[in-house]
């Protein structure tokens, strides 16, 4: 027979051989059990409480002493289902937890001036509200007469926007809407491109002279992290 069948069930050796020594009899003392199955007093004990409580045996009373049987094998049935119906209870969690930790990415490449608008086009649609490291502005200079009809837009769609400019870009006077939120941080912190992030999504814009570029994200947990960040720079940053 192939012991190990019963151990996935559950049983350790030491258990699954206390309950074939009481398999083969009918009641047997614990002096009994200890000599067939081999085990030592330390660990009969214990093997036997584990067994009860897994119902696999069960004992009477005998000239005060306690007298072990093993029940009936269907038990291991009974076992498995309880065990199926432990794994069907958590199911839900474990598949809320596993479509989290699967989130699809989505990861796409505007290229070209034309390829931020397109960008910004996105984040109108989604109507959220955006949190933006502009560094120096340059965005301002690279689409200079979008701009203007990109903010009446967002306005329009009731959008607000917390930017983070450089400190050097205090004096440009960029055209900002009233119902943003503006802050400078120090120009050590000045980066090369800027980073837009709102709901699940990050633009990341890369203001090249020849070939500027904008790669859109989509993913709720890397965005969350890009907002992390923007709130430790906002908390750094002065009005």
């Amino acid at each position: 027979m192939d012991k190990k069948i019963l151990q996935d069930v559950g049983l350790t050796p030491k258990e699954l051989d206390v309950y074939m020594v009481l398999l083969e009899s009918d009641f047997e003392s614990i002096a009994n059990i200890m000599t067939k199955a081999k085990i030592s007093r330390k660990s009969i004990y214990e093997i036997l409480d584990k067994l009860l409580d897994k119902g696999l045996v069960s004992y009477t009373i005998k000239d005060n002493k306690k007298q072990f049987s093993a029940v009936t094998p269907e038990r291991f049935l009974d076992i498995l289902k309880e065990k199926e119906q432990n794994v069907q209870n958590l199911l839900p969690v474990l598949l809320k937890k596993y479509s989290q930790s699967k989130e699809e990415t989505i990861v796409r490449v505007f290229l070209g001036k034309e390829g931020m608008k397109t960008a910004s086009q996105n984040l109108l649609k989604e109507k959220k509200n955006f949190y933006v490291i502009a560094n120096e502005g340059k965005i301002f200079d690279f689409l200079k007469y979008y701009m203007p009809q990109f903010q009446k837009n967002a306005k329009k769609n009731g959008m607000i926007g917390d930017v983070i400019y450089s400190e050097s870009a205090r004096d440009k006077k960029l055209l900002t809407p009233k119902q943003n939120k503006i802050r400078y941080s120090p120009d050590k912190y000045t980066t090369p491109m800027s980073t837009v992030v709102y709901g699940e999504n990050i633009n990341i814009l890369i203001f090249s002279e020849d070939n500027p570029i904008t790669i859109h994200i989509k993913n709720k947990h890397v965005a969350n992290s890009f907002k992390t960040y923007f709130n430790l720079m906002w908390a750094i940053s002065k009005e």
